[in-house]
């Protein structure tokens, strides 16, 4: 259990620091005392899935099941029952815990067929499958350490700092690039277990003087629009992940929150999930990249036939480093397909630019091949995020009588899809320009604030 153990000493160097949710505080010391309690009542489970209405509590019986040497599954209330169906059904664990009146309760799951993995995993993260069947990312303690040990390296938090979490954890990067890295840093944590609301965040930044706060660019694009340039928000340190970033998007981010460190990360929970950062120092100057790999990280960009890129050329990014997981559970097929030599294959278009900062372009899977051509649809998405009426856009590909074609669904301030069509005509190349247009007063999202690329397709 070396990873409860680092965590408890590094939450007991600031015993009175706090964890907090609504008018509920409770102290580094307690939560350390609390979970280790709770951990007694799963000595006898090896996979314990963790449904709690409140994120504080989720984070307690996560730390419990650290505590006890059980494997955690986090599950995605905000994502609704039939997700969490899908991931009980793929996983089985032996026991569930859920929260009641601020309290954790588990209940035993009598008919669980859960196979003990040959590595045990301190945790099954399992990816969002807003479509098929969910993957469980089996992420093992040296995983974990390795890459909280990574992140506090160069996230420039401390103790002096509150970081509000609003995602759930569920997520790998709120799980181990958010509140992990909080307790290893002793930084106070403020979680918000609500739904997706940008207005409601700054009120809270304002209300509870966050210091520290992580979204998608979605999420802070929005969050900047509320922001007025005579209030100045306390926000010291950001970190932008979940998505591409245009270039454009990145420079309205900074421009809302100026006396904010901003931090353009990558990361995919398979790699546990930090892979590169951009430093704050660089920011302004390239956005739109994720920097540099993490200190024990390494990573290549390979075109077809495996060959190496060079500078500035684009090819599909590969991992490798302790953090890189063990595998996905029960799919061996799977695993053996995305891990090579020690290496994973993240699935992601990237380049390295002149400056030798990581750039990606998009996931290969969403690649759009029109007329030879390849299209990818964050860069399109980028352009016309540029236009202080584009809300949300989705770009995509779809087979027609006369071959592939783009699609557009985009929410802003207009009136009519000749509007959209006209900003199209503006700042898109012809070869880039959409066939399809819907105009939509929202795009559907996932608990985390990003846009749903999968089900979103017509």
């Amino acid at each position: 259990m070396r990873l409860w153990n680092s965590l408890k000493k590094k939450m007991l160097l600031l015993p009175s620091q706090k964890a907090c949710e609504g008018s509920f505080e409770i102290s580094f010391e307690k939560l350390v005392s609390e979970s280790e309690g709770f951990a007694q009542t799963l000595s006898d489970v090896r996979c314990c899935a963790i449904l709690c209405a409140s994120e504080l509590m989720a984070a307690k019986a996560l730390l419990a099941c650290f505590a006890a040497g059980v494997t955690a599954v986090p599950l995605p209330m905000r994502y609704g029952e039939f997700h969490c169906k899908k991931i009980l059904d793929y996983i089985s664990p032996d026991a569930l815990v859920t929260d009641h009146a601020d309290q954790l309760s588990v209940r035993r799951l009598f008919a669980s067929r859960y196979e003990e993995p040959d590595v045990h995993p301190a945790l099954i993260m399992c990816t969002s499958g807003t479509t098929g069947n969910p993957k469980g990312v089996m992420l093992t303690e040296e995983n974990i350490l390795n890459n909280v040990s990574d992140i506090t390296a160069y996230f420039n938090i401390s103790e002096r700092d509150t970081m509000l979490i609003s995602r759930p954890l569920y997520h790998c990067a709120v799980l181990t690039g958010e509140f992990l890295t909080a307790l290893a840093k002793g930084t106070k944590i403020r979680f918000f277990s609500d739904s997706f609301n940008p207005p409601r965040m700054l009120e809270l930044i304002r209300q509870y003087r966050i210091t520290v706060f992580c979204g998608t660019p979605t999420l802070l694009s929005l969050m900047s629009r509320f922001v007025r340039k005579s209030t100045k928000t306390p926000i010291r340190h950001i970190a932008v992940s979940g998505e591409c970033m245009g270039r454009e998007v990145g420079l309205q981010i900074a421009d809302a929150f100026p006396n904010a460190e901003i931090y353009h990360v990558y990361g995919l929970t398979e790699a546990c999930p930090r892979v590169s950062y951009l430093p704050p120092e660089l920011f302004r100057k390239y956005p739109d990249c994720v920097g540099i790999p993490l200190k024990s990280v390494h990573v290549k960009i390979l075109k077809e036939g495996g060959v190496c890129a060079k500078t500035g050329e684009a090819g599909i990014l590969y991992v490798k480093g302790v953090n890189v997981m063990a595998g996905y559970y029960n799919e061996p097929k799977k695993t053996a397909s995305v891990l090579k030599d020690k290496w994973l294959c993240t699935g992601d278009i990237a380049a390295i630019n002149s400056a030798g900062l990581l750039k990606i372009m998009g996931r290969n899977d969403d690649l759009i091949i029109k007329a030879g051509m390849n299209i990818y649809p964050r860069e399109i998405e980028s352009v016309l995020k540029s236009d202080r009426r584009v809300h949300d856009v989705l770009v995509y590909g779809y087979e027609a009588p006369g071959g592939t074609q783009i699609g557009l669904k985009i929410a802003g301030d207009f009136a009519t899809v000749d509007e959209v069509r006209r900003l199209c005509m503006a700042v898109l190349p012809l070869f880039q320009m959409p066939m399809k247009i819907e105009l939509l007063q929202e795009l559907e999202k996932t608990g985390s604030g990003k846009i749903k690329r999968r089900g979103n397709y017509a």
